[in-house]
């Protein structure tokens, strides 16, 4: 049996996998491709580990704002967006990525399996909108990731 290839993600981005995971997936949105791939392959092996990194991930590499570029960006070669084309946002997923980091006690390169993760967000990322961590969906996010806790948490017996 082939090993499943792991997830990558930015580690800004496992608030809204959660979130979008128990609404049954993001219905809108420019990077609703991403999301739902990512979704899907949770889905179809629970047991997947999720690999942290700063470059474009799993997500990027779906985003109609993605664009070919030879000088690449910020976040990776060959491509760039909307995001990397704009300091301040760079600046606060920078900032997202370290303070989520530490907040998990992981590191970029960090594997980890998807059901650890979300014991780990569980334990020590109960409310978002509390956490003072921009980037990760805030207090209107809390519901949609609430119930995506209780819904990814279904997937182990």
């Amino acid at each position: 049996m082939k090993k499943a290839t792991p997830i990558r993600l930015r580690p800004y981005h496992p608030t809204y996998v959660i979130g979008f995971f128990g609404a049954g997936g993001m219905k809108e949105g420019y990077n609703r491709h991403g999301f739902n791939y990512v979704i899907e392959q949770i889905k179809a092996n629970p047991n997947i580990k999720i690999e942290f990194v700063e470059e474009y991930d799993d997500i990027c590499k779906r985003c109609e704002n993605l664009k070919p570029s030879e000088k690449g960006s910020v976040w990776g070669k060959q491509h760039t967006c909307s995001s990397a084309e704009n300091p301040v946002v760079v600046e606060k997923v920078k900032k997202a990525n370290e303070q989520i980091l530490k907040l998990l006690g992981l590191k970029i390169g960090s594997l980890v399996a998807f059901k650890d993760l979300v014991l780990l967000m569980r334990a020590r990322l109960p409310d978002i909108g509390k956490s003072g961590i921009d980037m990760i969906g805030g207090a209107e996010f809390q519901e949609k990731y609430e119930k995506g806790l209780a819904t990814v948490s279904a997937l182990w017996p």
